[in-house]
């Protein structure tokens, strides 16, 4: 496993389309201490827990928590929101694909 692997987060697992709500799993194994404190924001989810299966994207399956308890848990874990520092690591990112989508409408234009 990498180091990111190990590291503990919380990790988006699914998305119910009918009720807007997304489901977050932790990335490692935590304490049982720690267990103990996140236990009441978490529950067991199986398919039968969500009304049409076919709104909902990802895995159904596993204990997660809601994003109406994702703050919760991430303060009781010491979570860091990583959200800025994914969106910086990306920008570059998007700034290039921009410039070579920019530069294949221009070709795709001479083209013509």
């Amino acid at each position: 496993m990498s180091k990111d692997e190990t590291k503990l987060n919380l990790r988006l697992s699914a998305i119910d389309c009918d009720t807007s709500t997304k489901y977050y799993q932790l990335t490692s194994e935590i304490s049982d201490e720690q267990k103990k404190l996140v236990k009441p924001y978490f529950k067991y989810y199986t398919p039968e827990e969500f009304g049409n299966t076919e709104n909902v994207a990802g895995r159904m399956e596993g204990w997660m928590c809601n994003d109406e308890n994702i703050n919760y848990v991430r303060k009781i874990l010491k979570i860091k929101e990583e959200r800025k520092k994914t969106v910086q690591h990306l920008q570059p990112v998007q700034k290039s694909l921009s410039k070579n989508i920019s530069l294949q409408d221009q070709i795709s234009e001479v083209d013509l």
